[in-house]
């Protein structure tokens, strides 16, 4: 079965993007394949506001896409997704989501780590959502912008392998989500480096999102105007 994932990216570079392509593609199917739009590079971060207000054109993406199966969206606010899979019967899913699944089916409590504590308050309100805060021990940042682990500079994997630590020690989580996108292969060194879980959200999204396609899971649509009841002419 051929299968093919959209990539959205909302704060993509090229190097951001081929990192993303890669990582998803070790754990796909053969058959199956990756798409990831080269347009709309972006110098910096979006922040959640001007994230939030651009999701016309992660809508845009997904309306002019005719040959994908489903879609990805790199955000680990999940924005978009929810407002999106109102315009599509394809399988859709954000990191944040995708990361806090495989988590909640490995772990009774998991911590998380992110690039920015700007992005905490989105991510607590979907912790809420999603009816997870209570496995939520911990969430902290390291202060890097997404963008700047692209390099992974030796003072960026300081500041992980540290929070890492200082989280296990502190807080004892059974698995650790980093919300730092594409970084498998440190995820793995990671986790080999301090006996625990690392979930990384590109190849949680992409397993998901595989999967849910082969079970040819579908979102249901629901009419946008009522019917019309004018009653028995008389």
């Amino acid at each position: 079965m051929s299968i093919e994932i959209c990539i959205i990216n909302p704060y993509a570079s090229a190097i951001s993007n081929e990192k993303l392509k890669l990582c998803a593609q070790k754990i796909l199917n053969k058959n199956s394949s990756i798409f990831i739009s080269d347009k709309n590079f972006q110098e910096d971060y979006y922040d959640l506001h001007r994230e939030t207000i651009n999701v016309s054109k992660l809508l845009n993406a997904v309306e002019t896409n005719n040959s994908s199966d489903a879609f990805i969206v790199i955000s680990f606010e999940d924005i978009g997704v929810d407002t999106i899979r109102k315009v599509t019967t394809k399988p859709i899913i954000g990191l944040g989501e995708a990361t806090f699944y495989t988590a909640n089916m490995i772990a009774n409590k998991f911590s998380i780590i992110t690039n920015l504590s700007q992005s905490h308050e989105a991510l607590k309100n979907n912790l809420i959502k999603y009816d997870m805060e209570h496995k939520c021990v911990s969430m902290n940042s390291i202060e890097v912008p997404v963008l700047d682990m692209d390099t992974m500079s030796k003072s960026n994997l300081n500041k992980l392998d540290n929070e890492i630590q200082r989280t296990i020690s502190e807080n004892d989580p059974e698995a650790i989500i980093i919300t730092s996108p594409g970084i498998l292969n440190l995820s793995k060194n990671l986790s080999n480096k301090f006996n625990i879980p690392i979930i990384e959200g590109v190849t949680a999204a992409t397993a998901l999102i595989e999967n849910f396609v082969k079970l040819d899971i579908q979102i249901k649509k629901f009419s946008t105007k009522p019917s019309r009841n004018f009653g028995v002419p008389i």
